[in-house]
């Protein structure tokens, strides 16, 4: 009896380990074509007589693919590089969308101005000269100089003509003075699709000398000549005729302490007020190529 179950478990054992060769040999994926010259090394598949042996492609791609962003990735660093660190000179040029074809750094500014002032009781046609000059393209040291020319009623005394009323009159003779002028802003403007002129923004305040002639209405009272300073402010719209060039409007405001005859004699003294209007045409130098 301890015979037979030490042979059937001998046959028993004999079975399970044929099974197991069987199925390794059944199973086996990776033996013959498929199997390994090493260990954990794939092998190829052997070619064909009289073929060559093809290249596996496809494992090399990514791998180029990934040097080519790598280096297109540097290029790109290196351009920006480049960018941040222009040298002063070009950046004073990338200020709009294009750069600038025009500069006023270090360069004089000479112009000469008409137009009139927008007195109380008379108006007065201007005109004058200017002189400046560009620290750099945001501020300029101006000096100007003005002169009354002519004078005519406007219709707020022709009003008082009308009502037979007293009027003292004190119209500007003459001034001159220095201001800062600032530019905060410039650009490029289309005008109808053809033309694409440059322009800027000015600015500007100053101390003036401000001499005045005050009289009245039907000059019964003594004319009096008034010697003041007066305070301006300014601002100027300008468009640039090339790099050499420019034509701009200006609206400056003076105030100042004066002096007009009493209708029963002596002064009385006002604060005065004038707003002027003037064309200016300008040239730079030195001439920019």
């Amino acid at each position: 009896m301890k015979h037979s179950r030490l042979s059937i478990f001998t046959i028993v054992i004999f079975m399970f380990l044929s099974f197991s060769l069987a199925a390794d040999d059944l199973f086996d994926l990776d033996g013959g074509s498929g199997g390994t010259t090493e260990e954990g090394a794939p092998a190829t598949d052997a070619a064909p007589a009289g073929e060559p042996a093809k290249e596996e492609a496809a494992p090399t791609d990514a791998p180029k693919t990934a040097n080519l962003e790598i280096g297109e990735a540097a290029a790109d660093s290196k351009s920006e590089k480049e960018l941040r660190d222009l040298n002063i000179d070009k950046k004073k040029k990338i200020k709009v969308v294009q750069k600038k074809d025009f500069s006023k750094d270090g360069r004089f500014e000479m112009g000469i101005d008409l137009g009139f002032i927008n007195g109380d009781w008379e108006d007065v046609l201007v005109v004058g000269a200017r002189m400046a000059y560009h620290i750099n393209e945001y501020i300029a040291i101006q000096g100007r100089f003005l002169y009354g020319a002519v004078s005519w009623e406007n219709e707020t005394l022709k009003q008082a003509d009308e009502a037979d009323a007293y009027v003292a009159k004190s119209n500007m003779l003459m001034s001159g003075g220095l201001g800062v002028v600032f530019t905060p802003f410039y650009g490029k403007l289309s005008i109808f699709g053809d033309m694409i002129p440059k322009y800027d923004i000015n600015v500007s305040a100053g101390g003036f000398y401000y001499q005045t002639k005050s009289e009245d209405k039907n000059k019964s009272v003594k004319t009096l000549t008034n010697h003041n300073g007066a305070f301006q402010i300014g601002l100027a719209p300008r468009i640039f005729l090339g790099k050499n060039a420019s034509l701009s409007l200006n609206c400056d405001w003076f105030i100042m302490k004066d002096k007009r005859p009493k209708q029963e004699g002596g002064t009385a003294a006002y604060l005065k007020s004038d707003f002027m209007f003037t064309i200016n045409a300008s040239m730079f130098l030195p001439f920019a190529k």
